[in-house]
């Protein structure tokens, strides 16, 4: 490939020319709009507006009502004042007290009905928006060229469309209720002021100013260092989402504790961030407490004054600082529903950006409805591509090429050369940078992407099946078509018989299921053979007029491959067939093959032209003929039939099955306790417990914490206190006029208390908020990452069931460590901060007077019931969210995974419209649930005006009937407030609190201690020689218990010996390997390394001396090194020892070709390279271990016959320093072997070299006659 050149190029408009590099990056960048607070309501329909406005106008009338006690407290306390200060009970004031009792209740209605409205109609507005924004963003995200996917992975989409949407919903529901009241009361507020006195009220007026300023540049500062937090969080859900999507790879690699780290690198960035936010968020409640004691201070010294001049009265003092102290409260109020606004604008900025990209391919074209017919002629004019995630490396270079209508034509060439670019570009995932492609004429740049694929099907070299069944799976197929919805018993005649087509029926049809049977996520409950077979099926259904089949018969044997291969050739009569292939005996009969190198045309013509030229083909060819002869033994052909009609699964045992088995009845085992789900903990646990449980997740964290709890309580005692200098500030102001002396020292004595209060809060806040912030960070981090590393060590068996699917795992990661945080320190210091307030003021409250105290506590567990009661409800309501959207996670995920499968089978609208399908059930469920909750809420917030009322109507009779003193009454009410306003803040934080005891249940079950041989503590660690044995070993997959795979196999392998295992599809030889990596337990018999049970070896130690290169190559986000020493110390391997790994596997040419040599970016999954690159990595990956077992699984499947050469041969030599056991289905790779197996229904039918197998003329025999030549 040669390195691209930075040209300029014309636009289509003739406006001036565009650097390449600009359009390239165009196609993979993502802006971010700057998003304000009310941009997040902009999918709401006039009938959200209506709800909203409704709730709205509820929330500045609940709102209106909270300052009007303060109003009502100073008439009152003013008319008890008079009577006292007459000195003997009066039956007017009697009632009047009366009568303001009354008023309070009226009060109590009215803000128990508008608090309500507002609460529930804002919890439906945050449902129902938040999941149109969700339906929004994936819509957008599956709209997208295939470019946008290059840079930003599965994982970082999932967290968008959970962590993101929640943290918009928790904007725009109660918490916008919470603030709407808080401003309308702050309002009202200093409109009672005025009306009472303008002069105290304006110089009062300056404290939410200050507050205001305050608030508007912490918001700023939130706003900012949250942004670097989410981007954060979405880098380390990508390094979530490629560890789970190839978990297997992760184990085989013990590469568990090194993607952790991985992802620590980036929690430890977000945990610095996410510092600062608390840091800042403590300030800001510090600051505003400071300027609350600060404005009582000043609003009692001027009040005095005022009154001493005559200016003013007792009663408009005390109603201006109550009403203007509940107003700033309020204000205080704002805090927690601001710093979700902050949170919430920015989440909404990355959805919003995704959601207003344009993609680079456009979804509608002016050519669409010109074409009525389709021939399917193709020509490739001057194509050059690169793609946008290398930008130095061009792929097609000037290449012209045509494909005739009708005709099959077959791309061949070594790895990396452009076969697969041009399937790609044909599908339009990519438009290519220069030059033109037409389809009968027309440019295919001018024509709508979504109505091309409905003309084409396309079969990749790695099949994707979703997690449905398999008859979804195939159906599928006919989206867009004319088929698709047409009735049930016709599209299952249409199934059948594309599944006959592609020798699929046959093995479908002995699943107990059938059609229904569910293939798991990315279809891992079936074999690759399988998996392709139903993707070759689910594209011949719809009848295609452009056929591309990149490696379609890779996974196949070779009995399937020349069955299907059958199939195809029948398919392709009448179409335009492109077939990229490695194996040329499956284009021999093609009407034309092109051959490619380096992103050019070397040579094209039939497959007899190309043997005569003696070129590239010839020597491709030469490398592909297996040796039939042996001893003058000629080649005959076998019949296929020998082989066709087979069980792929052989029989169907169940676990009754394997009590037959001699000597084996009493040790059945199976892996039943790894299935076990997220969703469903087995165990359910006390409040106390989780606690405890959530305490020693805080361990490393002790010192902090304690010093955080101290600084807890001093915040929590200052509210008692300051109730104490209120009471003493207003029994000055009571006196009469003789005594105004006195009356200003008192004045001047306690306003003063007030300045220290507020510096002494403004400190405390700031230290308490940063310290046990620290802390709750350090506990999230702690938590994320060891649930990650918890979760990568669970057995396979958890990772087959449906419901552990990687989008399910990613979602608890995003959620579950930030919910129970919920019950982490900071929000116990919370809790201690308010039970501090709570006994200060309790004790206060008794020991000035007692009668009133108790009446006055007699109140408060109806609050406390009320809120206990709104905390079950809540539990429920946001556990039901959790797994609907957790749901919903798993949908999107498997769609952004597969996005190529995705796009070519035009499911864009099926996958959206069953996401709004699952979310509108659940919408409707919630907002149910929400009226119940919202009933309490409501209540337990408005009860406190009862509460008042009682106290007030009790203690105003005490002091008539002259039994308290004016201090005693004032003192004891306004303490037995701040305990009723203390109950209504420990439970307006129930919410936070039903989640985190959802989260640690779900968390404590999940840290349950691992089985000895996974936890790494077994005791046995030698040094492994690599003799295998398996005796009478029996095998189900424990998520298939009814299906047998092994039924008594026994098989000997000598250490340093060559061995492969061959096949039918679904016969087991995969299953064995994934015994040896220990990913399963054998359900009976014993599987033994050098006479030792492997089950007693310590597992890491012995996966690192076994080492397994999958069928499917997977790579990880990062560099070619950082692949390639994944699970080693990387600064541990010589970068001479990387090297000879690489030229062993045939790779280092083509890493040294590029321009960052092994610091080059592989790209999610590995998406930068072909498959046969990945797959030459895997290998180097392998080699770099130096195991003493090498399992070989197809490894050269997805090779050119020229690399299958040279790295069979790097094979064969590293063979002879290790035991090795390869599976294969090119019989070509094999012939060199020690011993061959061929496997059969889960048992050895035959054995021996490949000339001892020869000579048998048995089904191996059989089999080498198909691949011949």
């Amino acid at each position: 490939m040669a390195p691209q050149a930075n040209v300029e190029v014309e636009n289509d408009s003739g406006e001036g020319a565009v650097s390449e590099r600009d359009i390239l990056a165009q196609q993979i960048e993502t802006p971010l709009p700057k998003v304000n607070y009310f941009q997040l309501f902009r999918y709401a329909t006039k009938k959200d507006l209506s709800i909203i406005a409704v709730s709205v106008f509820c929330a500045i009338v609940a709102g209106a009502i909270t300052p009007m006690p303060a109003l009502m407290t100073a008439l009152l306390v003013g008319s008890i004042q008079e009577s006292w200060a007459r000195g003997g009970d009066d039956q007017s004031t009697r009632q009047e007290l009366a009568r303001y009792t009354v008023y309070f209740v009226y009060l109590f209605i009215g803000e128990l009905v508008t608090c309500y409205i507002a609460t529930v109609g804002f919890i439906r507005t945050g449902i129902v928006l938040s999941s149109r924004i969700r339906e929004k963003y994936l819509a957008a995200v599956l709209r997208q060229n295939i470019a946008f996917f290059d840079n930003m992975g599965a994982g970082e989409i999932t967290t968008h469309i959970t962590a993101d949407a929640n943290l918009i919903r928790d904007g725009i529901s109660e918490k916008a209720s919470i603030a709407v009241q808080c401003s309308s009361a702050v309002i009202t507020a200093f409109i009672i002021g005025f009306i009472r006195d303008w002069k105290l009220t304006l110089i009062l007026a300056s404290s939410p100013i200050c507050i205001g300023i305050v608030l508007g540049v912490g918001g700023m500062l939130s706003t900012k260092y949250h942004q670097r937090w989410l981007g954060e969080m979405a880098e380390a859900g990508n390094v979530a989402e490629e560890a789970f999507a190839a978990v297997r790879t992760v184990m085989g690699l013990n590469a568990q504790s090194e993607l952790a780290s991985r992802l620590d690198g980036y929690l430890a960035r977000a945990e610095r961030w996410s510092i600062w936010v608390r840091a800042i968020s403590g300030s800001l409640v510090g600051s505003i407490y400071a300027i609350l004691y600060l404005a009582c201070g000043l609003g009692f010294w001027m009040g005095s004054r005022y009154l001493v001049n005559g200016t003013t009265s007792f009663v408009d003092i005390m109603a201006i600082i109550l009403a203007i102290v509940t107003g700033i409260f309020c204000l205080c109020g704002i805090i927690p529903p601001v710093q979700v606004f902050a949170v919430a604008t920015a989440a909404a900025s990355r959805l919003y950006g995704t959601i207003d990209r344009k993609p680079s391919l456009p979804v509608e074209s002016r050519l669409e409805k010109t074409f009525d017919h389709i021939s399917g002629h193709i020509e490739l004019r001057n194509v050059k591509h690169v793609y946008p995630s290398r930008p130095d490396v061009v792929v097609l270079d000037n290449l012209s090429l045509e494909i005739e209508s009708g005709k099959t034509t077959a791309i061949v060439g070594p790895s990396g050369s452009g076969k697969s670019t041009i399937i790609e570009l044909l599908e339009r995932f990519y438009d290519p940078l220069g030059g033109d492609i037409l389809l009968d004429g027309h440019k295919m740049s001018e024509m709508s992407p979504s109505w091309l694929r409905q003309h084409t099907s396309l079969v990749e070299q790695s099949p994707v099946l979703f997690s449905t069944t398999i008859f979804e799976n195939i159906r599928y197929g006919l989206t867009g078509t004319p088929q698709e919805n047409t009735g049930e018993e016709e599209l299952r005649e249409l199934v059948f018989n594309a599944c006959r087509i592609a020798n699929a029926h046959e093995f479908i049809s002995k699943f107990p299921d059938g059609y229904d049977t569910l293939v798991g996520e990315a279809g891992v409950m079936l074999s690759g053979g399988q998996r392709q077979r139903i993707s070759i099926a689910r594209a011949l259904i719809r009848n295609p007029k452009i056929l591309l089949l990149d490696e379609a018969t890779s996974a196949l044997d070779s009995t399937s491959e020349a069955s299907v291969q059958a199939a195809i050739d029948g398919a392709s009569q009448g179409r335009t067939t492109v077939i990229v292939a490695h194996r040329l005996s499956t284009i021999k009969s093609a009407d034309k093959i092109i051959v490619l190198a380096g992103g050019r045309l070397i040579e094209q013509g039939t497959h007899e032209e190309l043997l005569q030229v003696d070129g590239m083909y010839s020597k491709l060819a030469k490398t592909q003929t297996v040796d039939l002869a042996d001893n003058g033994i000629q080649a005959a052909k076998a019949p296929i039939e020998e082989f066709d009609n087979r069980d792929d699964h052989g029989k169907h045992a169940t676990e009754k099955d394997f009590s037959s088995v001699p000597g084996h009845s009493s040790t059945f085992r199976t892996d039943k306790d790894a299935l076990e789900s997220l969703n469903r903990p087995r165990n359910e646990y006390g409040i106390w417990t989780l606690l405890g449980f959530v305490t020693s997740l805080h361990k490393d964290c002790t010192s902090l914490m304690s010093l955080g709890f101290l600084l807890s309580v001093q915040t929590g005692a200052a509210a008692p206190v300051q109730a104490v200098f209120v009471s003493k500030c207003l029994t000055a102001l009571a006196r009469p006029p003789a005594e105004y002396g006195q009356l200003r020292s008192e004045i001047n004595l306690w306003a003063g208390m007030h300045v220290v209060l507020a510096f002494v809060q403004l400190l405390a806040c700031t230290a308490q908020g940063t310290v046990l912030g620290k802390c709750t960070e350090k506990l999230i981090r702690h938590v994320t990452g060891q649930s990650f590393l918890t979760l990568l060590n669970k057995k396979m068996a958890f990772f087959d069931m449906t419901e552990n699917g990687v989008g399910a795992l990613v979602s608890f990661l995003g959620t579950e460590p930030s919910s129970v945080a919920g019950m982490g320190c900071n929000a116990v210091g919370t809790y201690i901060m308010a039970l501090t307030t709570l006994i200060g003021a309790v004790s206060a409250s008794i020991a000035v007077g007692w009668k009133l105290g108790l009446v006055g506590l007699s109140t408060i567990p109806v609050l406390v019931v009320c809120g206990f009661l709104r905390i079950r409800v809540m539990a429920q309501l946001e556990d039901r969210l959790r797994k609907r959207y957790q749901e919903g996670a798993v949908l999107a995920s498997e769609a952004v995974s597969s996005i190529r499968t995705v796009k070519f089978l035009n499911r864009e609208h099926t996958v959206t419209a069953t996401f709004h399908s699952q979310l509108a059930e659940q919408n409707s469920q919630s907002i149910r649930a929400s009226l119940t909750s919202g009933a309490l809420f409501a209540f337990s917030h408005s009860a406190s005006m009862l509460c008042t009322a009682l106290t007030l109507w009790y203690g105003g009779t005490l002091v008539i009937s002259g039994e308290y003193s004016l201090f005693q009454f004032i003192l004891s009410h306004t303490t037995i407030n701040i305990c009723g306003d203390t109950a209504g803040q420990l439970f307006s934080n129930s919410p936070d609190l039903a989640k985190a005891i959802g989260s640690a249940t779900r968390l404590k079950a999940l840290f349950r201690p691992l089985p000895q041989d996974y936890s790494g503590h077994a005791e046995a660690r030698p040094l492994l020689e690599g003799n295998i044995k398996f005796q009478d070993v029996h095998f189900t997959y424990p998520t298939r218990p009814e299906r047998q795979i092994l039924k008594g196999l026994d098989l000997d392998i000598l250490k340093g010996k060559y061995v492969a295992l061959v096949g039918p599809s679904g016969c087991g030889k995969s299953t064995i390997t994934a015994l040896l990596e220990r990913f399963y337990h054998p359900a009976a018999g014993v599987i033994t390394m050098d006479d030792m049970n492997i089950s007693s070896l310590d597992l890491r130690a012995y996966r690192d001396q076994v080492a397994l290169v999958n069928q499917e190559p997977m790579l990880f986000q990062g560099t070619i090194r950082e692949n390639l020493t994944l699970g080693l110390s990387e600064n541990s391997v010589p970068q001479e020892e990387l090297e000879k790994a690489c030229k062993d596997a045939y790779i280092l040419e083509f890493i040294q070709s590029l321009p960052l040599g092994f610091d080059t970016i592989c790209g999610g999954k590995g998406n930068n390279f072909s498959g046969g690159q990945k797959q030459r990595l895997s290998i180097a990956r392998a080699l770099l271990r130096h195991p003493r077992v090498l399992l070989l699984d197809e490894v050269t499947s997805a090779l050119d016959s020229e690399a299958q050469r040279e790295v069979q041969v790097a094979l064969d030599e590293a063979a002879k320093e290790r035991t090795t056991i390869t599976i294969a289905h090119r019989l070509s790779a094999i012939q060199n072997a020690d011993v061959i197996y061929f496997l059969e229904d889960g048992v050895i039918v035959e054995s021996g070299t490949h000339a001892d197998l020869i000579r048998k003329k048995g089904k191996y025999f059989a089999l080498s006659s198909l691949q011949n030549l």
